[in-house]
């Protein structure tokens, strides 16, 4: 039985990803990350002096780097011996690095490690756990004899002690409460390992897995919006997208998930998430620039073709960087020689209303637009009840500035808002007196929310939990022309009210006139009292700087309106 399916067949990596034009930006990839990242590498193991850094400070790059670096490693050593196995140096190095990986004190990060683990503790499970013993499985499966004996029992010891062992004796919070990408990652890895080292078990484990993915799809609207955002529409989709075709391989479509009309919905999430290029939709701790998945979209279209497009291949990629191997091998073995020089191509002009998120997102000819109601207690949340992404030229102008680098602190709700990313005060809603943002909480939520073709209205008053702030409706009037943002307020005498504007582009103040580079503002200066602006410096994608434009509005003024065009 081809469980990885065409991966599965040694065939297919010596002859087709070896010599097919659409394969060759895969070889030229896995072969560049051979040489830049294989070569001269030092055996070393990953030093209990990075491990306790996380503990000490909050920091997690310290370790995480080179234990992703050790997977990546994996990957492309494992892909290479696929694809050239008369070369022995690649199989050679991937035992190496197989054994570094078997030799590790936990799979688990210590970001998601508990305290002064036992020793069964150190089979705990989290993200990356799960996905490394998914991935010693899928190699296992695909390298097979090739792989010297100990090799071999090293994996299978491995996995039996931090992953099935582990399954048998806990429950996880993953398990039994996630809705969000926690669930599909973990569940979706466990299985897929189970079915590929311990078949026999499947049917022990099988009702854990419909329950935890059950669960995960329950997170979705029924419109198949996901609030986490669309980078973690990836990685939660992806890895269940994984789980579920290898459970429909092996009970031959007895269990398939890709028939439930939700699955489907949720599929075509990605398409309405680009703005202008690969200026994407960046809500929660999302990126501003979106590539795709090469293979999960190929998949996916082949599944529902007369609902999901494919895109052209130059926004597409291979690996996030992080060592999935799901990712560096479905972007073959999922890949479709046809789609990839014939791709069905992307909608230009289009408006999509996402109901049970509470988004807006909108492509013309000229701009992309995307505006959020929704509520300030969702997964990876910011507070930004109201916010919005006005997008030109393959570049968000107004932005949605993303996430902070990740922490313990980022990660604590305690701290998570005084990082100006996760704060209302990054982003494009107003803010109150000197600064009272919106609070953190599903209670603090936009109301009234109103959808008609073209114009999106909501109170997000609410959101403040400031009574002194009686009502904020913000109203979006999105045409091909450009963007009428208007907010209305009622709001006690004596609190003044700012109006801020998250941007990529530097403004250009005279007295209470703007120029931003790329669009026309057009705004009532008589309702205006003062305008300035603050630079915030960014640790994540490709920009250094946001800058945040503040219109100071009058005393006694109830609306301001600006026209972005």
């Amino acid at each position: 039985m081809n469980l990885l399916g065409r991966g599965s067949c040694p065939e297919f990596w010596s002859k087709d990803v070896r010599e097919k034009e659409c394969f060759r930006a895969y070889r030229e990839y896995n072969l560049k990350q051979w040489e830049s990242m294989c070569l001269g590498d030092e055996f070393t193991d990953l030093p209990y002096h990075e491990y306790k850094v996380y503990s000490i400070t909050g920091e997690r790059n310290s370790y995480q780097r080179p234990y992703y670096r050790r997977r990546v490693q994996l990957g492309v050593s494992a892909i290479l011996s696929l694809i050239y196995p008369e070369e022995d140096k690649y199989l050679d190095y991937l035992m190496d690095k197989i054994f570094e990986v078997c030799n590790e004190y936990s799979w688990c990060i210590p970001a998601h490690q508990p305290d002064y683990m036992t020793q069964e503790k150190r089979g705990h499970i989290d993200l990356f756990a799960a996905e490394t013993g998914h991935t010693l499985s899928q190699i296992y499966h695909l390298l097979g004899q090739r792989l010297e004996p100990l090799i071999r029992d090293r994996i299978r010891t491995e996995i039996d002690r931090r992953i099935i062992d582990s399954m048998r004796r806990d429950s996880y919070n993953w398990e039994v409460k996630s809705t969000n990408n926690w669930s599909a990652v973990c569940m979706g890895s466990v299985i897929s390992t189970v079915i590929l080292m311990r078949p026999e078990l499947f049917d022990e484990f099988m009702p854990r897995a419909k329950a935890t993915f059950d669960r995960y799809l329950s997170g979705f609207g029924d419109d198949g919006y996901c609030l986490e955002g669309v980078h973690y529409w990836h990685y939660g989709f992806g890895f269940f997208m994984a789980g579920a075709e290898i459970i429909r391989i092996f009970t031959e479509g007895k269990i398939d998930y890709f028939k439930l009309p939700k699955v489907k919905k949720i599929a075509t999430f990605i398409q309405k998430m680009y703005l202008s290029g690969k200026a994407s939709v960046s809500f929660a701790d999302s990126g501003r620039e979106l590539a795709y998945h090469i293979g999960m979209c190929h998949m996916l279209h082949t599944k529902y073709p007369d609902a999901v497009k494919v895109y052209s291949p130059a926004l597409s990629y291979i690996d996030d960087g992080c060592g999935r191997f799901t990712w560096r091998l479905t972007a073959a073995s999922w890949l479709d020689e046809e789609l990839y020089f014939n791709p069905a191509g992307r909608e230009d002009i289009c408006e999509y209303y996402g109901e049970s998120a509470g988004w807006l997102v909108k492509r013309t000819e000229s701009f992309g637009f995307a505006a959020k109601a929704g509520n300030n207690g969702e997964h990876h949340n910011h507070n930004d009840v109201g916010s919005f992404i006005f997008a030109r030229d393959e570049r968000q102008i107004f932005c949605d500035i993303g996430s902070a680098v990740y922490s313990k602190q980022y990660f604590n709700s305690a701290t998570r808002y005084d990082f100006i990313q996760c704060s209302s005060l990054g982003h494009s809603v107003p803010y109150l007196g000197d600064g009272i943002a919106q609070r953190y909480g599903s209670q603090y939520r936009a109301k009234d929310v109103r959808y008609k073709e073209g114009r999106f209205s909501f109170d997000m008053a609410d959101a403040y939990g400031d009574e002194r702030l009686r009502s904020l409706v913000r109203e979006f009037k999105v045409s091909d022309g450009g963007v009428t943002v208007t907010d209305s307020f009622d709001i006690a005498e004596g609190v003044s009210l700012t109006e801020r504007f998250a941007l990529l582009r530097e403004p250009r103040i005279s007295g209470l006139d703007v120029l931003v580079e790329g669009v026309t503002l057009e705004y009532d200066r008589q309702r205006v009292a003062e305008v300035s602006y603050i630079t915030v410096e960014l640790h994540r994608g490709n920009d250094k700087y946001a800058y945040l434009l503040d219109f100071k509005l009058k005393a006694g003024v109830t609306e301001f309106c600006i026209t972005i065009k």
